[in-house]
């Protein structure tokens, strides 16, 4: 006897309301950037944090190979889910530089950022957290020791058993995976520097 096909309804989308006071607060038409959901905190309903991105992505030619970029930027608008509302963010440190195609990934109260493609083309390997602990937005770049996942752009992370950061895939890579572990199982996403082989750069 045959077994029968799985079926899902088709997902279903609709424009939601978004507001913003002035016109920095509102990210503009992009492409190629992240959008991370945040879950909320104490002192903060849930949000989306959005970081990055540009507003066009083209291919290079025979005479100028690689990707071009248009508009590149490292820009930080959060979207509080509650109130509908854009805000521009501008968190104290020194920030990552403008990206595109990167991955994001949240660990607890944090977000972390890694890889990408620049306005010249070139894919990074560097690693960064935007800490939004009590509401003191700072940018944190990550010492990553051991063998990291490399440049790339255009992969995914994601956060593995509470534990483990995962980066799959994306261009100019060597290894299609890549783990760090950012964390220990006891803290739970809270501290980032508890693991052996991620220590924050002191600024």
């Amino acid at each position: 006897m045959g077994s029968k096909p799985w079926l899902y309804p088709a997902p279903t989308y609709r424009p939601i309301e978004s507001f913003w006071d002035t016109d920095e607060d509102a990210p503009g038409p992009r492409c190629a950037h992240t959008l991370t959901a945040v879950a909320a905190t104490k002192s903060h309903g849930p949000r989306l944090i959005l970081f990055g991105g540009a507003t066009a992505i083209e291919g290079g030619s025979s005479s100028a190979p690689g990707i071009r970029l248009d508009g590149v930027t490292n820009s930080v608008h959060s979207y509080d889910i509650d109130t509908k509302k854009w805000t521009r963010i501008k968190p104290a440190g020194d920030p990552p530089s403008p990206r595109a195609a990167h991955a994001a990934a949240t660990v607890g109260t944090m977000v972390v950022f890694q890889g990408g493609i620049g306005p010249a083309g070139h894919s990074t390997d560097d690693l960064y957290v935007l800490d939004l602990t009590n509401d003191k937005y700072k940018w944190h770049r990550v010492l990553v020791q051991g063998q990291g996942p490399g440049p790339r752009y255009g992969h995914v992370m994601d956060l593995v058993s509470q534990r483990y950061l995962v980066t799959v895939s994306g261009n100019d890579v060597g290894d299609a995976v890549s783990r760090f572990e950012p964390v220990t199982s006891r803290s739970q996403g809270k501290n980032l520097t508890a693991a052996p082989r991620l220590t924050f750069m002191k600024q």
